[in-house]
């Protein structure tokens, strides 16, 4: 028999407190939404183990550190090595990836820590019997590779609106969808749903869930329940919204409402198409992967100086995002130049990561990767599993940067540029590997 536990708790920053994804900073001035902390705990009677996402952009190893102790006093080493810890990546939710924080900061940054434990208590102390349901839609419609050959035979990632030079996508990805609905007493008690898109739709310095918060609140108004949605982000590391071939403001509350209903409306119509889990087997399976990092040839180094030393330094207004680097604005390749030589200069050889696999029976299995992989890597990994169903969790156990597949990095974009620690050409591959080795 399976029992299963679930709970979510608030941990929206107050005001003032700086708003993680972009390069500029922005100290929030209020909220669209809150944010959460959201578990599922799994229990068979001989290994219990769960999933616990919040509403940020990363979980930095500051955080993972104190948890581990915090979890570990509370429940136990096994029950932490369990756990599969992951963001969904909001780019409006508290920056905690600082070395320094502000008083308001370190406050957000503790309650995020005491909202985890009492949800994990919850659901601990709230497991009940439970059946699952899962399944997958082969359907993204509002997924774009934001990577793009342009008519020169570059790529650009984010070119541009209607930009007439763009040629064609780098690559097509995997839209798939995953789906598993946790019953309890006859009724929806939780769902967890796995999707590639980035969760950058709004901008700005408002606090917000992004689309995951509509997405929620969509599902919850529909099942008429306020049961914890969790949104598990799938490999979107070149992945986002932006459909480049429409002239339109992508970039607003308005658009996380458009994109988060319309991906629940997805879910709800796949909902009566699931298939009923019959094991209550789980099997965990840890195990660590050594992470190359980049290194740069003397004439990268040597282009990175000599862009700090003819490109004036003209501060930007407003948000300072990717597309910054494909428009040449003088901010943005100064940025990237001064990161590129703190990557020459400051970053270790490679760093170990953690992954984990929880697995149900030989039919549903969830994956966790590092930081922000491309979709490929999810591909390929669900195309070689064993099992029925795979949910591929990114920004998971362990920090890290993008996961660039390893034919981009000689084509350029924004997400292959150097910065310290940033991963190796050969980094997806390792990867790759280490996870079909769980599975």
């Amino acid at each position: 028999m399976l029992n299963i536990g679930y709970a979510q708790e608030i941990i929206t920053p107050p005001t003032g407190v700086g708003l993680a994804g972009y390069m500029n900073q922005r100290p929030n001035v209020g909220m669209y939404d809150d944010l959460y902390a959201k578990t599922v705990v799994f229990d068979n009677g001989k290994k219990m183990c769960g999933i616990l996402v919040y509403d940020l952009i990363d979980v930095p190893q500051k955080l993972r550190d104190i948890l581990k102790e915090r979890i570990t006093a509370k429940f136990g080493s096994e029950f932490h090595d369990n756990l599969i810890i992951c963001a969904n990546h909001t780019h409006t939710g508290p920056e905690f990836r600082k070395k320094e924080m502000d008083e308001r900061t370190t406050y957000a940054f503790n309650q995020v820590i005491e909202a985890t434990l009492r949800a994990l208590e919850r659901a601990v102390m709230n497991l009940l019997p439970g059946e699952i349901e899962y399944g997958c839609v082969y359907n993204n419609p509002y997924g774009f590779v934001r990577r793009y050959w342009m008519k020169n035979g570059t790529i650009v990632t984010n070119p541009g609106w209607c930009n007439p030079e763009i040629d064609k996508p780098e690559s097509d990805f995997d839209r798939t969808i995953g789906i598993v609905r946790i019953i309890q007493n006859g009724v929806t008690a939780a769902l967890l749903c796995n999707i590639a898109q980035h969760g950058d739709t709004i901008g700005g310095s408002i606090v917000s869930a992004d689309w995951y918060g509509r997405f929620t609140q969509e599902i919850q108004h529909a099942l008429k329940a306020s049961m914890p949605v969790l949104v598990l982000d799938d490999a979107s590391g070149d992945i986002n919204h932006f459909d480049f071939s429409q002239k339109i403001n992508q970039s607003s509350y308005k658009e996380a409402v458009r994109v988060g209903r319309g991906y629940a409306q997805i879910v709800l119509e796949a909902l009566g198409n699931l298939q009923k889990l019959e094991s209550d087997e789980i099997v965990v399976k840890n195990s660590t992967v050594t992470i190359p990092h980049r290194k740069l040839t003397p004439e990268e180094v040597a282009e990175a100086q000599h862009i700090l030393d003819t490109v004036p330094d003209i501060p930007k207004e407003g948000d300072f995002e990717s597309q910054d680097l494909a428009n040449k604005v003088p901010a943005a390749l100064r940025y990237f130049a001064k990161s590129a030589l703190r990557c020459h200069a400051e970053s270790s050889p490679s760093h170990d990561a953690r992954l984990t696999t929880l697995e149900f029976g030989k039919e549903l299995a969830f994956v966790s990767l590092p930081g922000e992989p491309f979709n490929g890597i999810a591909r390929e990994i669900r195309e070689k599993s064993p099992f029925k169903n795979t949910f591929i969790i990114s920004l998971a156990q362990t920090e890290s940067d993008y996961v660039p597949l390893k034919e981009c990095f000689a084509r350029g974009g924004y997400e292959v540029q150097p910065g310290v620690d940033s991963l190796a050409p050969e980094a997806a591959e390792e990867i790759v590997k280490a996870a079909l080795k769980n599975l």
